[in-house]
């Protein structure tokens, strides 16, 4: 018979439970909804592709100016809004304008196939002109074309954020900061862009016409150039535009230009662009690289950015002393002031301070330690230790990088072999051993053929790769005992220690034969053989030198392997030549 009792604590244990379960039957979806929601992603981050026309920060002060711009602008921001930045150089200025866009269409195309970009930017003209004749790729994103040389372009797939100039403001502060100012010479250059600023100055300096005299160099020779701006004095000035190439095609950069300008010029120069306010220009209302750095960070960020405020009132503090100008902006902003002493030392003078407090602290605590003497004589033993521990812990880094160092200063950093120091102090050591003993050593003085040809047609980059792979194959023909060492520019020394000259002639015929079969590729995908001249000399012991000739010291080896050498350049090359 069941238990009374039992049975109704099942029941009342029953209907509990069978509430709790209607409850959550009836709420879980709505929880399971609201999980959901927290565990989702509140938004997923920008993909950007940024071109550039120009190459890296260390080869284009614009880019550096770019790139300040846009982190100024970023590090405002939550890191967790940050876009994913993907970055492209097209190099023009070093590789030219046709290189720096031959096969990038799929190199692109290949390298973000798995990208979904949010948008594309371009900055300045020749990556503007890439994209914009490219409409194909990756199609559908949305296209901003920054600082692009061509203010009315509507392109039909994307937004125009060119730099509207205004070179009246330009003009007006020019007079405004030269008073006496009577004459301006335009630089400029003969291409499509540099003829469009030109005619738009002539509009804006139409008003001052009857104060100022105006000369547009825009058809000018270098050697012109220069001859003209000697001429100029008091009362001048000169007006600088982006220049690449001269009236007889001559290929520059605009740096360069500016700086063989402001070397030549006793003049003010003004010019229209930030990145040319070096030493000796003076600057003036300019497109601010920081400025086009903010707008392409907006544009990272999905906001609207402003085209209308990339100029700005720049001056560069040494050029304005120098030519005595006054009354510059209120709003304008100046490059290389020298700073105070506070400015300039103030965390030196922090710690400075902080080192007299510090130091006043521990004779305080000194004075109070007298009380005790025994625990005084331990704390300066214990102080004592871990001196000597910190001398001799600095002495071991010391010797490590002094270590360091050393390798540093006798190694060739392109190539990996010693360098001319390095050369030097062995070949000294090499003589003296061999005439302590009565040996015979070999010097081989290996040049690489027409090496200036490979420099000037294919570029520095295959230049360098040229001398690396010969430095490979001298590696491959050396033996433990050889030292191989490029000496300067694309030559070589190869000091082969207790070796005859038969056998020194051998190893020089094996190595140039090695060198024969190289082939070296360029940036554009050519392949460019090389050839070597070797020279090769041997020296004369103490103990087997004739009575008329004394031994031979390190200026005799290196003449006569430089005149074997020379030999055999002018011997055709490509050959072995012995002295």
């Amino acid at each position: 018979m069941p238990c009374p009792y039992l049975t109704r604590l099942r029941a009342a244990i029953r209907l509990p439970c069978l509430s709790f379960l209607l409850w959550l039957c009836c709420n879980a979806p709505a929880h399971a909804q609201d999980l959901a929601q927290i565990s989702a992603p509140r938004f997923a981050p920008r993909q950007v592709l940024v071109l550039y026309s120009l190459g890296s920060d260390a080869s284009s002060q614009w880019q550096t100016l770019i790139h300040k711009g846009m982190n100024a602008e970023l590090a405002n921001e939550n890191w967790r809004l940050a876009p994913g930045i993907y970055e492209e150089r097209l190099d023009s200025v070093r590789v030219g304008e046709q290189p720096a866009v031959a096969g990038l269409e799929t190199y692109l195309q290949t390298k973000y196939r798995m990208v979904q970009f949010d948008a594309i930017i371009t900055e300045n003209y020749l990556a503007a002109q890439f994209l914009s004749q490219h409409p194909t790729l990756f199609p559908g994103v949305p296209r901003y074309y920054v600082n692009q040389g061509r203010q009315d372009w509507v392109p039909a797939d994307g937004v125009n954020l060119d730099v509207r100039h205004d070179f009246g403001k330009a003009v007006a502060v020019m007079l405004q900061v030269t008073p006496g100012l009577r004459h301006i010479a335009i630089v400029g250059d003969a291409s499509a862009r540099g003829q469009a600023w030109i005619a738009a100055i002539r509009a804006a300096i139409a008003p001052y016409q009857d104060r100022i005299k105006v000369e547009f160099w825009d058809h000018l020779s270098q050697e012109e150039l220069w001859r003209r701006t000697g001429t100029l004095g008091e009362g001048s000035a000169i007006y600088l535009l982006p220049v690449y190439r001269d009236e007889l095609g001559q290929r520059t950069t605009p740096p360069v230009m500016a700086r063989d300008l402001a070397s030549r010029s006793a003049v003010p120069i003004f010019t229209s662009v930030e990145s040319l306010i070096l030493p000796g220009v003076v600057g003036g209302y300019v497109i601010s690289g920081e400025k086009v750095g903010r707008t392409i960070a907006r544009i990272l960020l999905g906001r609207t950015p402003d085209p209308d405020g990339m100029q700005a009132y720049i001056f560069d503090d040494a050029a304005v002393q120098r030519f005595g100008l006054r009354n510059l902006p209120g709003e304008a902003r100046i490059l290389n002031r020298p700073q105070g002493v506070w400015a300039q030392y103030h965390w030196q003078i922090i710690a400075g301070l902080s080192l007299i407090a510090l130091q006043a602290a521990l004779i305080t605590a000194l004075l109070l330690a007298q009380r005790s003497r025994r625990a005084s004589v331990a704390a300066l033993h214990a102080e004592r230790d871990m001196l000597e521990e910190r001398v001799l812990q600095r002495t071991l880094e010391l010797l490590v990088a002094n270590s360091r160092l050393e390798q540093q200063a006798t190694t060739d950093p392109l190539t990996g072999l010693g360098n001319r120091r390095m050369m030097t102090l062995r070949l000294t050591e090499e003589l003296e051993r061999a005439q302590r003993f009565g040996h015979t050593l070999s010097l081989l003085m290996i040049d690489i053929d027409h090496f200036k040809r490979i420099n000037d047609g294919h570029g520095h980059d295959a230049g360098d790769r040229a001398i690396a792979a010969v430095a490979q194959v001298l590696r491959s023909v050396t033996r433990g005992m050889d030292t191989a060492a490029r000496f300067g520019g694309e030559e070589f020394v190869l000091l082969m220690p207790e070796t005859p000259l038969p056998v020194a002639l051998d190893v020089a015929e094996r190595l140039r034969l090695a060198a024969a079969g190289l082939r070296v590729e360029c940036a554009d995908g050519q392949l460019v053989s090389l050839t070597i001249s070797i020279g090769v000399t041997s020296n004369t012991p103490q103990s087997t030198a004739p009575a008329r000739r004394e031994a031979d010291n390190l200026t005799d080896l290196l003449i006569r392997a430089d005149q074997a050498l020379y030999r055999a350049k002018h011997g055709g090359r490509d050959r072995v030549e012995w002295s």
